[in-house]
């Protein structure tokens, strides 16, 4: 069994080349523990982009 971590995701910084879109501004997203910060940072970065079809420029997170 994988035991996950869950991280507050905000102040999500999304690409979306300045149109007018309606994102979520948290995301909480599950990361397997035993990564990185590194790992953590990008795992969380690629699963912005997957939950919400876009690409980002920067998110803050904290661990819950």
């Amino acid at each position: 069994m994988i035991l996950l971590n869950t991280y507050e995701v905000t102040n999500i910084k999304y690409d979306t080349d300045d149109e007018e879109i309606d994102l979520p501004k948290l995301l909480n997203i599950e990361v397997p523990s035993g990564l990185d910060e590194e790992e953590t940072d990008e795992y969380v970065s690629d699963k912005i982009s997957e939950e919400t079809g876009f690409c980002h420029k920067g998110f803050s997170m904290r661990r819950l």
